[in-house]
């Protein structure tokens, strides 16, 4: 699939134009006021700018799930610009809520009988067919008006004919198809030399198609949409508060008759589905460009994955934006984008996505099947110890030409870090450190399990590193020769991929029932990740606190990552320095008052952390987290 870099402009939170890189589909998510809507906004309102041609590539076609004035206000400007430049016809963006989903609806199912509203409408004996497939039950009411402004506009045109002038109204797609209109519905001898007073006009499929519906030229669209969109426009010709729609609900039992279905007694989701699925239907196209704001509100979540299956089969590119888990689980970790004070976050998205989430909420299902999308999980203590790790691997890897930063965060891209804490002091048992990782990791191995045996859900994770501060935990029980990491000496045993399947004794292949190919329990050789980010160069003579406890041979210095310490051995000493003096030093560098972690900030810290400086215990968990992914 092409992968798509559409340029978004300036929108009412974030001041500057940006890209958004997305295939085909891209979820917002964010909290209240984190602009995902004004992004949409921004777009509709560049497509509607007379003169801009940053989307002239693209139909954009808008739904919002509520009322929206601003949407509605700006849509109503354009069409009737539209109609004043004799374009009514030639519209390529368009902006419809609910007060016109029955005529979309019905437009739908008497045009396509392939479409999802027919099928839908099938499914669920909402309609009846003929032999030729076409809708014979669903009905369509309204009232039509044509007023003395209207009058006086068509004499006007007569005459600016008369004077030579042939581009006049009376002459375009609109005018000739609402004269083919009035003359099979109303009154076939109308010559619009009077207005015409409120008056109701009955639809079905075997009417609408004796309409003549003209076109200037090949529109985008079916020429029944571009009239009927015009016509409804404030109340133009139809008004849009009187349309009506009828269903007939199939009875299957013998002997009773059908019933008359309002769209009215159907749910409200069925109702909204049932909307977004007549856009689709009358709109989708390779060029067009679908903004659903908020599209799954009021869906039940049978529904929400229907909706999803739709997204996926489209031709054209949608742009949608939720709070709702099922349709975050639905769409896929390569399809969210996270939306912070109208900005797409890119950088740290891992980290931003799972801040997101977890305030989404705290049930622990929930954080399953959000974590259950990537194929590496890493559970550290802290998220942003995550952060602080990929920060100091690119600045320790920066001269080296085979890592940059982006095929470092390239080969990170399917590790996910979950936040779960687990300290150990001395004299506890061992098999008590990283108990809540553990703990955590056997609930999660039971949640894939169920989903594999209910086949409920895919899901991609094969590995889980659980990674722990190492605290108090004994330094001579962490690594082994091939893993500098491992925990030793406790009673969690590690998983490693499976071998190929065996065969029994009747020669059937017998299938691994693992849910997880390798899971680790493993631990930094120091306390905890801050104290990889202790530096000489960066931070100063604030070292020299931490020096004066210590023979010079374990100093931190310049030029020294303080990896060895005495006779060349390990530098336990710094390792296991204390936290409290450690946290004195390194937060005020990478956290903000009263905020906390700062990406920002600590970024800015480490780029002034000479990689020679740097642990190469940083390089190695690197290694080996990569080396078990390939």
């Amino acid at each position: 699939m092409t992968a798509i870099s559409l340029p978004l402009p300036a929108n009412a939170l974030y001041p500057e134009p940006q890209t958004l890189d997305f295939e085909k589909i891209a979820t917002f998510i964010g909290g209240n006021g984190s602009g995902k809507s004004s992004i949409l906004k921004s777009i509709f309102d560049e497509k509607l700018k007379p003169g801009s041609t940053l989307y002239e590539d693209y139909k954009v076609v808008c739904f919002s799930s509520g009322q929206n004035e601003s949407y509605s206000e700006r849509f109503a400007h354009y069409l009737n610009t539209e109609r004043a430049n004799r374009r009514a016809f030639s519209l390529d963006c368009f902006y419809y809520d609910k007060s016109l989903a029955k005529l979309l609806i019905f437009l739908s199912t008497t045009g396509d009988h392939n479409g999802l509203v027919r099928k839908f409408l099938r499914q669920n004996n909402y309609v009846i067919e003929n032999e030729f497939d076409e809708d014979e039950s669903t009905k369509l009411s309204f009232k039509v008006k044509v007023d003395n402004a209207y009058i006086d506009q068509v004499r006007h045109a007569v005459k600016e004919e008369e004077s030579g002038n042939s581009d006049v109204i009376t002459n375009k797609a609109y005018h000739r198809t609402l004269k083919s209109f009035i003359h099979t519905l109303i009154d076939e001898s109308y010559d619009f030399s009077d207005s015409i007073p409120l008056k109701t006009v009955n639809l079905a499929q075997s009417i609408i198609s004796n309409v003549s519906f003209e076109a200037d030229e090949q529109p985008s669209f079916d020429s029944k949409i571009m009239f009927f969109t015009q016509a409804a426009d404030n109340d133009y010709f139809i008004v849009k508060s009187s349309i009506e729609v009828e269903f007939s609900r199939v009875n299957e039992l013998e002997g009773e008759g059908n019933k008359t279905l309002r769209l009215e007694d159907l749910s409200d989701g069925e109702y909204q589905l049932l909307f977004l699925y007549a856009l689709v239907d009358l709109f989708d196209r390779e060029n067009t460009l679908f903004l659903f704001d908020e599209a799954d509100s009021h869906l039940h979540y049978k529904n929400i994955g229907n909706l999803w299956d739709v997204f996926q089969g489209l031709e054209g590119k949608v742009i949608t934006t939720t709070h709702l888990l099922d349709s975050i689980s639905k769409a896929g970790i390569d399809k969210l984008k996270v939306i912070e004070r109208g900005e797409v976050q890119y950088a740290n998205s891992s980290f931003k996505l799972l801040q997101r989430l977890e305030a989404l909420s705290e049930v622990e299902e929930t954080q399953c099947k959000i974590v259950s999308m990537y194929k590496n999980i890493v559970v550290m203590d802290h998220a942003h110890d995550w952060e602080i790790f990929k920060l100091l691997l690119k600045k320790k890897l920066s001269d080296d030409e085979r890592y940059s930063d982006e095929i470092i965060e390239n080969s990170l891209s399917d590790f996910i870090c979950l936040s779960i804490s687990s300290g150990f002091v001395e004299g506890q048992d061992k098999n008590t450190f990283g108990d809540n990782k553990i703990n955590w990791l056997k609930n999660y191995e039971r949640f894939l399990t169920t989903l594999k045996t209910l086949n409920k859900l895919k899901t991609k994770t094969k590995r889980v590193f659980l990674i722990c501060d190492a605290d108090e935990y004994p330094n001579n029980l962490i690594g082994t020769t091939e893993n500098p990491f491992l925990v030793k000496g406790h009673s969690f045993k590690p998983t490693e991929p499976p071998k190929p399947p065996k065969k029994d004794a009747n020669q059937k292949t017998t299938k691994d029932s693992r849910p997880l190919s390798k899971v680790a329990l493993l631990s930094w050789k120091r306390r905890e990740i801050k104290h990889y980010l202790l530096s000489y160069t960066a931070l100063g003579t604030a070292c020299d606190e931490i020096n004066r406890h210590y023979v010079e041979d374990c100093h931190l210095k310049v030029g020294k990552n303080g990896d060895i310490g005495t006779d060349g051995k390990f530098n336990s000493y710094l390792a296991k320095h204390p936290s409290s003096s450690v946290k004195e030093i390194v937060d005020p560098h990478i956290n903000v008052d009263g905020k906390g972690f700062c990406i920002e900030k600590t970024q800015s810290f480490v780029s002034c952390i000479p990689k020679e400086e740097i642990s190469e215990d940083i390089v190695k968990m690197y290694n080996y987290l990569v080396a078990t992914n390939e």
